[in-house]
């Protein structure tokens, strides 16, 4: 009858639909959400009526022009290994775009012409398809390359081109004359573009110091700040961007992060939501649709205009078991072990006579936890676990400073922020027990904590997680050879000594692995040499392979497969 009631309420929680804003045009809204039980790509009318899906689990998908309904959008045809086809959608019809399948990374278009970057087995590419022509290889590199945006006369993108595993740059193809340069305002700095309007140029950059919006004229090579007509945004001191757009008037509208919380502006003035985090928003006249959600609110699309009230237009509302089970979240900073404060979430569980405590280990490295909807810890807190989600060193959120710390030492320096948060988690009587558990990189320290620090833990759970980075690297695309290059640092010595594999023996505590059968990002193959170790020296685990699913979580059936067993696991060796 416990597992019966887990799964009914961790139904509640996986069913709850979110919708999240691609774009809108002068007709149409469209946007990504798992209303039928996969995350598929909609349009609707502004309002949210007269609903039509257009695809099933879309991976990427282009921005949307005002003025065309049209979009591009990749599918993968190897059952989750992401070796996907693009194809168009347009005023209802489908076409498919003549191309071999590859990782594919951004996808952007511009009337007649598109351009996507991807990742083969051998390197990282950017393809052009102009008007009747065939798809064109315009230039490849060993780095990650991510397009940003296109207009007539350029292809504007970010990537790690300098090879400086802290530093990205921004290039620039020219479309009239077919050449490629690569620009940055200040060498080893972190850049980022995300549009252009007008041959200008809107990106983020650390050259100054603290990451600011800049705006580079490529006409004129000029360097500048965004000057704005509203001042509510000079009230606040952000650590980091999450989203910055022109709009196609040339107005600029951001999405800055201050602790924790995410704030949307408008030409400088702030746009009305509710408390939470805005992850994307577009504007239509002076209209402006705006994703968003919260810790207690799931992923929701709000009209609103400035100065003025919000309308809800695609949404949904917890249930009342579900919330009144969700407990105190506290932001909190504890000190780790070289005296650098590290930024955590502490959510209890209103969950009668419970007693232990989770540490949720979020994945990326570069990723972050904050006030925005997240199932897997809402799932624990509901299931009568208290939840800490520390934000260790590498998290995005707080500036490129610190999310560079864990570059050279992964498994090193951020795994004892990990530590240091079951230290507090003790410390303040969060729990008797404590667990780690994790998805992705989150799986990765899952299975390091427990062979590190082997006396800590009451239990771990790893989702997709990497126990061998060595064979990991001989596995990989070029896209995660390369990505591998950067989180080491040239550290290439370290990759051994943060492979648990290596150090099977350690582990005392039970752990519960999930693992997707096609994951091409973090493959079985060295998981399941894992298990064998495992199950020669007689240690206590459970092993959960999920057919047919690769790296990225595209259903409701999906993420049943790895909370559910996860949770009954955590059940049965905390209580």
């Amino acid at each position: 009858m416990v597992y019966l009631d887990l799964l009914r309420k961790l139904d509640k929680i996986v069913k709850i639909p979110d919708y999240h804003l691609i774009g809108i045009t002068k007709d149409k809204l469209y946007y990504i959400s798992n209303v039928d039980e996969t995350y598929d790509l909609w349009c609707s009318e502004h309002n949210g009526n007269n609903k039509i899906k257009i695809v099933s689990k879309p991976l990427l998908t282009s921005r949307v022009r005002k003025n065309r309904n049209k979009l591009y959008f990749s599918l993968d045809v190897s059952k989750g290994k992401e070796l996907a086809k693009i194809f168009c959608w347009e005023e209802g019809k489908i076409k498919e775009i003549d191309m071999e399948p590859i990782r594919i990374f951004s996808i952007s278009y511009y009337e007649d012409f598109m351009v996507y970057s991807g990742s083969s087995q051998q390197e990282n590419v950017v393809h052009l398809i102009r008007k009747d022509s065939e798809n064109e290889k315009i230039f490849s590199t060993k780095s990650w390359i991510f397009i940003a945006d296109i207009n007539k006369n350029f292809v504007i993108g970010s990537g790690t081109l300098h090879n400086n595993p802290k530093s990205m740059e921004i290039f620039i193809y020219d479309l009239n004359k077919n050449e490629y340069k690569v620009y940055t305002p200040k060498e080893g700095s972190f850049n980022t573009v995300s549009s252009i309007h007008e041959n200008k140029l809107l990106f983020a950059s650390n050259f100054e110091g603290r990451k600011k919006l800049y705006i580079y004229d490529i006409s004129y090579n000029e360097l500048y700040e965004p000057s704005f007509e509203g001042k509510d945004y000079l009230n606040y001191n952000f650590q980091d961007y999450t989203s910055y757009y022109f709009t196609e008037d040339g107005k600029v509208w951001f999405i800055g992060l201050q602790d924790y919380r995410g704030y949307a502006f408008l030409d400088g003035y702030k746009i009305n939501h509710p408390e939470g985090t805005p992850t994307f928003l577009d504007v239509l006249g002076n209209e402006i649709f705006i994703s968003f959600s919260s810790l207690k609110i799931p992923y929701s699309i709000f009209k609103t205009k400035i100065n003025n009230g919000w309308e809800k237009i695609l949404g949904s509302s917890l249930d009342k078991e579900i919330y009144e089970s969700l407990g105190e979240v506290s932001i909190i900073k504890y000190k780790s072990f070289d005296g650098l404060e590290i930024p955590s979430i502490v959510y209890k569980t209103n969950v009668p006579n419970s007693k232990n405590a989770i540490i949720y280990v979020h994945g990326g490295p570069w990723s972050h936890v904050g006030d925005f909807w997240t199932p897997s810890i809402i799932s624990l807190v509901v299931s009568g676990f208290n939840v800490i989600a520390p934000n260790f060193r590498g998290s995005t959120g707080y500036g490129e400073e610190f999310r560079a710390l864990d570059i050279g030492d992964p498994g090193g320096g951020d795994l004892k922020d990990i530590v240091y948060a079951r230290n507090y988690v003790k410390e303040n009587k969060l729990g008797e027990k404590v667990a780690i558990m994790g998805y992705s990189y989150g799986g990765f320290m899952s299975y390091l904590a427990t062979v590190k620090e082997p006396d800590l833990w009451d239990a771990a759970v790893a989702g997709a997680g990497v126990v061998d980075w060595e064979m990991m690297y001989e596995l990989a695309d070029a896209a995660f050879k390369h990505f591998q290059d950067i989180l080491f640092g040239g550290r290439n010595d370290l990759r051994k000594d943060r492979s648990a594999i290596n150090f099977v023996e350690k582990i005392k505590v039970p752990i519960c692995i999930i693992h997707p059968q096609n994951d091409s990002r973090t493959p079985l193959k060295p998981v399941l040499k894992y298990i064998e170790k495992l199950l020669e020296q007689g240690k206590t685990f459970e092993a959960h392979i999920i057919p047919d699913m690769g790296h990225i979580i595209t259903s409701i059936e999906d993420v049943y497969k790895i909370l559910f067993p996860a949770i009954v696991f955590l059940k049965k060796y905390l209580g």
